[in-house]
This record gives C-alpha cells, structure tokens and sequence, in this order.
C-alpha cells in the first residue's frame, strides 16, 4: 500500500474508531439516563466550569440554542447554575453544582469501561505512542485552525 492509500485508509479508520468509541460510550451512558447531549454538557463543564453558554456551544461545536435548552433542562433538574457574569451584566456563566457530582461519577466509570473495552490486548506502551501520534495529528491540525 502506498502512502497515500494508506493515509486515506488511516482517515477513515480515525473517524471510524471516533464514532465507535462515541456509541459505545452514549450506549453505556443511555443506561443510566444520560444521552449525548447531557453527558457532553456535564463533561465540559467539569473540565473547565464557568464559561459563558456561547463559549461552551463553541467547545462542544454545537448551536448556542440548542445548547440553551439543554442547560435549562440541567438547571431544572439541579445539575448546573447561571450565575451572572461580573465583567458583563448581559451574560451568565455556567456552573455545576454539588448535585452534578453523582452523575460525573457515573460518566467517569462509563469512560474508564469505554477505554476498557477499546485497549483490549494494548500495552502501556502501545498507548502511549497512539497518544502521542493522535496528540501530533491534533496539533497538525489546530495550526490551521489558528
């Protein structure tokens, strides 16, 4: 196989492992109430908590109205707060709150069995150099971005 043939092969098996690391994850998830939408929401903000709603639309790449819903459905149930902005009465900030807690429990031991099943049969060493090669793609691929 030539380089070229194999870096198209290369694409479509990165994109194929993404998807299938994503259904297997929002499977697991589903078992316990949580689809895509919520879990991502929690996910993000335990990452990096107060950030106004377009800058977590824009984290998670989706529709800042779509991501409104899905924060006033998660405030509602207790899991995250809006607390005004203080540099900018117009806008509010989005946190999680003690509530959210059980939840990320759960979404953290549903990623630990993702990654689980996915590096059956790898060695330590094995994913450390997969991480770095997907860290280097990564990189490649944000310097166009800036």
């Amino acid at each position: 196989m030539n380089k070229k043939d194999s870096a198209t092969q290369m694409s479509f098996e990165l994109h194929s492992v993404a998807r299938l690391l994503r259904r297997n994850f929002d499977r697991r998830a589903k078992e316990h109430g949580l689809s895509r939408s919520r879990w991502q929401v929690l996910w993000h903000l335990a990452k990096e908590e107060g950030l106004k709603q377009a800058e977590l639309a824009e984290r998670m790449d989706v529709a800042p109205i779509s991501l409104a819903r899905q924060v006033d459905n998660l405030q509602q149930e207790g899991l995250v707060e809006r607390r005004p902005d203080p540099g900018d009465r117009r806008c509010f900030r989005i946190y999680l709150t003690g509530e959210a807690e059980p939840a990320l429990e759960v979404l953290r031991d549903l990623a630990q069995q993702t990654r689980n099943q996915a590096l059956v049969g790898f060695s330590v060493d094995d994913v450390n150099q997969l991480r770095d090669l997907l860290g280097r793609l990564r990189d490649n691929l944000t310097r166009e971005e800036i």
